[in-house]
């Protein structure tokens, strides 16, 4: 039987009533709550005007927002005499509970921050907030918290952002980033910096017998004395600069007595090059010295240092794709990151943000990299460098830049809030063509859990989001667009447009794309409009003149014109029969050239020390010149065969003769053929390969051809 508990009936009922009312209270408080433009007027105040750090941001902020509302009587300096006003109190306390606060408490917006660099960027939220139409703005990203009410600590002290929408060294205050040209000391393989001259033969490495003037000695008193006599003459002793102190960018380890004596091994440079840092460390302790976890010094050292040291760990071998945390990659980087803890307190990540063979094509890698950057940060990481394009254009960069500047802040920014708020701003009339493609190839990239490549071709790209049909209609629809706008969107929307038609062009020259030479002089005539944009003289990171590309273009379509070949779709075999091969033997008889400059597209490539060809019966006559299409490109390890040789059954019938080639040359194609005067119709013919006798050497062909 149930039995009604009436004490504890009752109290319930006193519960829910008082939930009630103070549930209705808050309703009405927030419906009566006013947003900050709701008044006639701001009243900009110090916290205390006997501190100078208030005065001087109070100044700040009532300065611009008299400009930015281009009226003297919206911000004052004194309580107004009429009219509504919002107060707004400016104050730097060292000691706060959180970095940056934002608390509007009735007619009162309180604006705190734990030091001055984040004040002035909480000041710049609060003018871009886009909640008084009458603060001018529009130049400004978009505000990534609710001025309103916020509150929180930046996720890391150095957010530095290489990319061309973060070289003006007046904006970067404003996002809060950091840039590698403006705050280190040293940056990076440049320690050669600190001398004005040639580098003296006592501070280079001991390697096998003698100096190498390649690599440096970390035991050298004279290298220890000039990056002594660099820092002090530069930067003084009590900045706080950060300086990177790291060997060239080879294998080579010194080994003389002193540095044999400290560790060093052939292959490990840590022992010395931390004794180096311990002492810049000890002598100047109100800077920052680093060095890197990177080939010679990838282990980390024996002893904790000084707690202004620290290293900077390489992302390289995190693949760039969603839900990587808890594979085998990350459980290596966690490992790396745990060890290094161990010995030094602060840890930088080097990671990356870009296709370092493609500026161009589109890279929708942000949700990617709010993943990676909620992982470092659990993992304990104070510091991000993110590599993009330096100087040079990528698509969609200002828009990735603005977005990582805020994720560097908060990597929980809801990103597709911000890329609708941002690009509503930035391209007004583009944004209902812009917003839906690039959140609908981040959100291609997640489901697919792709491979964000950090040197692909277009191939890569279609395979991770990019599909060729919809990607042309998107650059109709936005040309079209384009035409209708006028002023700064116009011109940011003509440099998309003319990046996007090299990923036009790419997508022609795919195995078995639609190779179409009407299209292609189409989309040339739009790629040479590039000379409009002073950031757009390179597509790449090395080796990318967009005008290189263009003539390597015009020079492709005359060979694409006149390819008459016998064996255009005859499919060829391949012993052994490589997986990585197998896929891309189709290339050899597509009638389609490929670009010297590009080894990712069009190209067959092997890598087996001796490999073979082979050509079904039937498919060459007696008296056929048989040619083949070469590249060279020593950089990527491909080289010109050592020999090929033309054999059917056991019999040799013809060599190829290899030409001499240029030991400076970067990349170059090459034609070679022999004639083959009788031929048996009823077995293969076979092409066999031998590699030349260098590391990781590989053979490429784009095509073979019978005339």
């Amino acid at each position: 039987m149930y039995i009604c508990n009436c004490s504890y009936t009752s109290k319930l009922k006193a519960v829910f009533f008082f939930g009630l009312i103070l549930s209705l209270c808050c309703a009405c408080s927030r419906a009566g709550a006013r947003r900050v433009s709701s008044y006639d007027h701001y009243w900009v105040k110090a916290a205390d005007e006997r501190v100078e750090a208030d005065r001087k941001w109070a100044d700040y902020l009532f300065n611009h927002l008299d400009r930015r509302t281009g009226s003297r009587s919206v911000a004052l300096r004194q309580k107004p005499a009429q009219g509504t006003f919002l107060q707004i109190v400016v104050h730097i306390d060292a000691k706060g509970k959180h970095d940056y606060s934002a608390v509007l408490d009735g007619d009162v917006l309180r604006l705190t921050a734990c030091d001055e660099d984040k004040m002035l960027w909480l000041i710049y939220q609060f003018l871009a907030s886009g909640e008084d139409p009458r603060i001018e703005a529009s130049d400004l990203p978009p505000a990534m918290i609710d001025i309103a009410h916020a509150e929180g600590d930046f996720a890391f002290e150095y957010r530095g952002i290489y990319s061309p929408s973060n070289a003006d060294p007046e904006l970067m205050p404003v996002t809060a980033s950091h840039h590698v040209d403006y705050d280190w000391g040293l940056w990076g393989h440049n320690l050669r910096r600190v001398f004005p001259g040639e580098v003296p033969e006592e501070a280079l490495a001991w390697v096998d017998g003698q100096r190498d003037e390649n690599q440096f000695c970390f035991s050298s008193e004279l290298l220890f004395k000039a990056v002594e006599a660099y820092v002090t003459d530069n930067y003084g002793e009590t900045g706080g600069v950060r300086f990177a102190i790291m060997p060239n960018d080879n294998g080579a380890v010194c080994a003389c007595k002193a540095c044999t004596a400290a560790g060093n091994t052939r292959k490990k440079a840590t022992p010395s090059v931390s004794r180096f840092i311990r002492r810049l460390a000890e002598r100047y302790p109100h800077h920052l010295f680093f060095t890197s976890s990177y080939r010679t010094t990838e282990v980390p050292p024996a002893e904790p240092l000084p707690q202004n040291a620290g290293v900077i760990i390489s992302a390289m071998d995190l693949p760039l794709r969603p839900d990587f945390a808890g594979k085998r990659p990350a459980e290596n980087f966690s490992r790396k990151v745990k060890e290094w803890r161990k010995v030094v307190s602060r840890i930088y990540v080097w990671d990356y943000m870009r296709n370092f063979d493609d500026y161009f094509t589109p890279y929708p890698c942000l949700g990617v990299l709010s993943e990676r950057l909620r992982y470092f940060h659990s993992l304990g990481v104070k510091g991000l460098f993110y590599n993009g394009s330096g100087y040079d254009y990528a698509s969609f960069d200002d828009l990735q830049t603005a977005a990582l500047a805020c994720m560097l802040i908060n990597p929980d920014l809801p990103l597709e809030s911000y890329t609708e708020r941002y690009l509503k701003r930035f391209y007004s009339h583009a944004s209902d063509i812009l917003l839906p493609a690039y959140l609908s190839w981040e959100h291609i990239v997640k489901e697919r859990e792709a491979l964000l490549p950090f040197y692909g071709g277009i191939a890569d790209a279609v395979s991770a989001w990019l599909d060729p049909v919809e990607f042309g209609a998107f650059c109709d629809r936005l040309d079209g667009c384009a035409k209708r706008t006028d002023g700064m969107e116009r011109r940011r929307l003509n440099e998309l447009l003319t990046a996007l038609q090299f990923t036009r062009l790419e997508l022609l020259r795919m195995p078995a794309g639609a190779y179409d030479e009407r299209k292609a002089d189409l989309y040339l005539e739009s790629l040479y409009g590039y000379t409009a944009f002073s950031g757009m003289k390179n597509y790449r990171e090395a080796f990318g003149s967009v005008q290189s590309y263009l003539e390597e273009w015009n020079i492709l379509k005359t060979e694409n014109r006149e390819s008459q070949n016998p064996l255009k779709g005859i499919r060829l075999s391949c012993q052994p029969a490589e997986d990585e091969n197998a896929a891309s033997l189709p290339v050899l008889t597509d009638g389609l050239y490929a670009l010297p400059s590009d080894y990712h597209t069009g190209w067959f490539i092997a890598s087996s020390r001796r490999f073979v060809l082979q050509v079904p019966p039937g498919k060459i006559s007696d008296g056929a010149v048989l040619e083949l299409s070469l590249l060279y490109a020593p950089a990527w390890h491909i080289f010109l065969p050592a020999s090929v040789e033309v054999w059917q059954g056991e019999g040799k019938m013809a060599s190829f003769g290899l030409p001499p080639v240029g030991e400076k040359e970067v990349f170059s194609k090459q034609r070679v053929s022999c004639k083959l005067e009788t031929v048996n119709p009823d077995i293969p013919v076979e092409l066999r390969f031998m590699q030349v006798a260098a590391a990781r050497a590989s053979v490429a062909c784009d095509e073979i051809k019978v005339y």
